[in-house]
């Protein structure tokens, strides 16, 4: 032999792992560099036929002419000492996809993907079985579609007598995804039964998606499939519960349709909420993939619902008081704002894979915020034994999200409003709020909760202006909206024209002013009404009596 030939040998051997050798292979290897691990996977199986897949840990560097992938199988229990190989495909993501044919009808066949590398050294994945029949699953309609549950029915014909060695039940299920292509390496619900229907109810979908199904029964490690059919989920108009905070935070979470439902248990930056891969990057941290955005649960509203910020999260911990509670049997934490509004949250655990952990005891919610130091993790809300606390998570696990969503509207807090000739210049102002006024330490409204990228429009009403003129008062008053946010951009100051965004105030009654933006507007430093020569021109200025009504965001009219 010559010493490249060695070299080469060695070389060979130093780096491929080997679960198992066949009789043929003699080399002794000791590293674990290339093949960490192969996988067999399941059989999709007819009466002469079936479709093999499994799983190799990894060839993405190697060239393809470098290996063979497929399955070895048999009748015998051990196929790797004496089945017949068939070379199988591999896609990029390692899995190994084998037809077999010709078959025999009612066999057990014994079988495991192997992979061989440059033609000697072979490894293994574990022996699984298949029993082959030409018996069928009939999928039916789904039924009792909500927005975030439908059932799905399933019956089975000829599979009489037909039992794997030592089952007494039969392995049925069904498998649920987002897309029609990928129904069958969808979310498995399996379901153990002596009879030849079955159901399953599906809970903490989406609203207002499509999802794609397909029935199954299993022979071993084998399954039979049925036909693959669809479903939509209704719409949902999300209620949300102001607590006096920036945002306004929804009653349910998504996927569910009361307040002590779990709903869905979501993965970071996964919008059909029905990944379970363990890989980070199936999991975009850009917030391009957001499940509360992909859900239709906003109606009519021109306001969009949205995953909480970590600085949301934050100000829902400060700001409000919590007590743990039981909600029709479920155990979570209602937190208590100021206003006396209130929203439950259940203990929702946590899913890792298909397995759902600490339900019942501890709450995990995401935020849309990922964590910039250590990218595999996320910043959550987690809730625990009556604390709540600002946490992290895996991206790649499952947990809650509630959504939150600008206010519509707003109603000050109006004794709280300051009214007057303030800046003695004869006009009446109505301070809502002002940073260099006197409603900073005590503002009408929060300010963190003035959002809105439309229009903003406040109406209000007066009282003590009927007798309380002077004689020489004219008929009307112009009314104009002072705004600034901010950053003081954008900003409204009226000219107290009786332009369109004026209101003309002719004696008691109520009365509206707008303005309108092209910039998405964020908080204030001044938020004021004023009243040209109004204080000029009553009798007794302390008569006047203002409120606030109402504040609407980016109305639909403002006419």
């Amino acid at each position: 032999m010559k010493p490249r030939d060695i070299a080469g040998i060695v070389l060979l051997a130093s780096l491929f792992v080997m679960s198992s050798c066949g009789d043929d292979d003699d080399y002794s290897v000791a590293t674990d560099v290339i093949i960490k691990k192969v996988e067999t996977g399941s059989a999709t199986v007819t009466a002469v036929s079936a479709t093999t897949t499994g799983r190799v840990f990894d060839l993405s560097r190697q060239h393809s002419a470098s290996y063979s992938v497929g399955v070895v199988y048999g009748t015998d229990p051990d196929p790797k000492a004496v089945g017949s190989k068939v070379q199988g495909t591999m896609g990029a993501d390692g899995l190994v996809t084998t037809t077999l044919q010709g078959l025999t009808k009612g066999n057990t066949y014994y079988y495991a993907t192997y992979v061989t590398l440059a033609g000697k050294l072979t490894s293994y994945g574990e022996v699984k079985r298949f029993v082959t029949t030409d018996a069928r699953i009939g999928t039916a309609d789904a039924a009792d579609i909500t927005a975030t549950k439908a059932t799905v029915k399933a019956v089975t014909t000829g599979l009489d007598g037909i039992m794997v060695e030592g089952e007494t039940e039969m392995h049925y299920g069904f498998k649920l995804s987002a897309t029609q292509d990928g129904v069958r390496n969808g979310v498995d619900f399996p379901i153990l039964s002596t009879s030849n229907s079955v159901s399953q109810r599906l809970t903490g979908l989406v609203p207002g998606k499509t999802y794609y199904y397909t029935s199954y029964f299993q022979l071993g490690d084998g399954l039979i499939y049925g036909e693959t059919k669809s479903f939509k989920t209704a719409s949902q108009v999300m209620e949300y519960v102001d607590l006096g905070l920036s945002v306004m935070w929804a009653k349910c979470n998504i996927g569910a349709e009361a307040e002590q439902e779990t709903g869905v248990l979501a993965a970071f930056g996964d919008p059909t909420g029905l990944k379970q891969s363990e890989y980070l990057s199936d999991y975009p941290i850009d917030g391009s993939n957001d499940i509360v955005k992909a859900a239709d649960i906003d109606g009519p509203s021109s306001l969009k619902s949205a995953i909480p910020t970590e600085e949301q999260v934050a100000e829902l911990i400060a700001k409000t008081t919590r007590k743990e509670e039981t909600v029709k049997g479920v155990k979570g934490m209602r937190f208590i704002a100021a206003n006396g509004n209130s929203i439950f949250l259940p203990y929702t655990g946590y899913r890792k894979g298909q397995t759902v952990n600490n339900s019942g005891t501890e709450g995990l919610y995401w935020t849309a915020s990922s964590y910039d130091i250590v990218k595999d993790y996320g910043h959550t809300l987690k809730l625990t034994a009556g604390t709540a606390a600002s946490g992290f998570s895996l991206r790649s696990l499952g947990l809650g999200v509630r959504s939150v969503r600008k206010s519509p509207h707003l109603t000050p807090l109006s004794d709280r409003l300051v009214v007057g000739d303030l800046e003695n210049n004869g006009r009446i102002r109505i301070e809502i709020y002002n940073e260099y006024g006197a409603t900073k330490a005590h503002p009408a409204v929060n300010p963190a909760q003035i959002k809105f990228s439309k229009n903003m429009v406040v109406t209000f009403k007066l009282a003590g202006i009927n007798g309380n003129l002077k004689s020489s008062a004219p008929y009307q008053h112009i009314a104009g909206l002072e705004f600034a946010d901010d950053s003081w951009d954008p900003s409204h100051w009226s000219s107290l024209s009786g332009d369109k965004y004026d209101a003309k105030v002719t004696g008691d009654g109520t009365y509206k002013v707008f303005m309108e933006t092209a910039a998405a507007a964020e908080g204030a430093k001044v938020f004021c009404i004023d009243i040209k020569d109004l204080a000029t021109d009553l009798v007794d200025v302390s008569k006047l009596k203002a409120s606030v009504l109402h504040i609407d965001f980016d109305a639909d009219n403002v006419n």
